[in-house]
């Protein structure tokens, strides 16, 4: 659920009693659906977002559709749609996700597109997103059930813990899970949430197998190497499999 800042306040000021002291500040922070909290920390990371630099350039000469907020008009070839000669990519096209590997995915687009004729839309792409905390978080897709509930889609939760997986406890780290959510009923996957170490590394074979319509079972039947986190991955899709069991009586 989503967590609000209700307060900050700064308990010690940089350098206060020690030259090389940090600042000392504490967060009043909320949940949707719990109780406040009190966190202290020394650093506070304010992520206050960006804007396309679109305006004064120059756009309107060439015939360039643009919001100033949202950035570039493109339509699904990345392409100016008041002007086709006009590619636009990452941060600057409108209504993508800014993300670095988003941005030399679009290049990619637009190189095969522009030069050599493709067809290869920006609608076929399979977007993971990674926080580099540790452990890190790798999402893809629905990646929860809250967003499943938002867009009204019944889903499937599977969920491998990291506690018993052998490469997680040789490297004395056992933090962690993979969940993947399936279409209900059905082993068509339409997101996931991994939490380790590498996370952004796991959630690839996640992301490619969204990209080709490989289920959840096609998971759990591939081989993994041993002892690796990604196990936890083909261990969501044996859960799949072995629900699927027939009773012997």
């Amino acid at each position: 659920s989503e967590t609000t800042t209700q307060k900050v306040e700064t308990l010690r000021q940089v350098g206060e009693g020690d030259f090389e002291s940090l600042p000392l500040m504490k967060l009043t922070v909320k949940s949707a659906d719990g109780p406040e909290q009190e966190l202290e920390c020394e650093c506070l990371l304010v992520a206050t977002g960006r804007l396309p630099n679109v305006e004064n350039i120059g756009l309107e000469d060439a015939n360039v559709d643009y919001d100033p907020k949202r950035g570039v008009i493109i339509n699904d070839l990345a392409q100016s749609p008041s002007n086709p000669n006009v590619y636009a990519v990452g941060d600057c096209a409108a209504d993508v996700p800014r993300l670095t590997h988003m941005s030399g995915e679009m290049a990619k687009v637009v190189v095969n597109n522009a030069l050599f004729d493709d067809n290869w839309n920006i609608s076929s792409l399979v977007v993971p997103a990674v926080m580099y905390t540790h452990p890190e978080v790798a999402t893809v897709g629905l990646a929860c059930e809250d967003m499943a509930t938002k867009a009204e889609v019944e889903v499937d939760v599977y969920r491998a813990g990291l506690e018993h997986n052998d490469r997680a406890i040789t490297e004395g780290d056992r933090r962690g899970f993979v969940k993947i959510i399936t279409e209900k009923g059905g082993g068509k996957i339409l997101g996931a949430t991994i939490v380790a170490g590498r996370a952004g590394e796991i959630i690839n074979e996640v992301t490619l197998a969204m990209k080709h319509n490989v289920g959840l079972d096609g998971i759990g039947r591939n081989i993994h190497s041993y002892p690796t986190t990604g196990e936890a991955v083909m261990g969501c899709g044996l859960q799949f499999i072995n629900a699927r069991w027939k009773r012997l009586d």
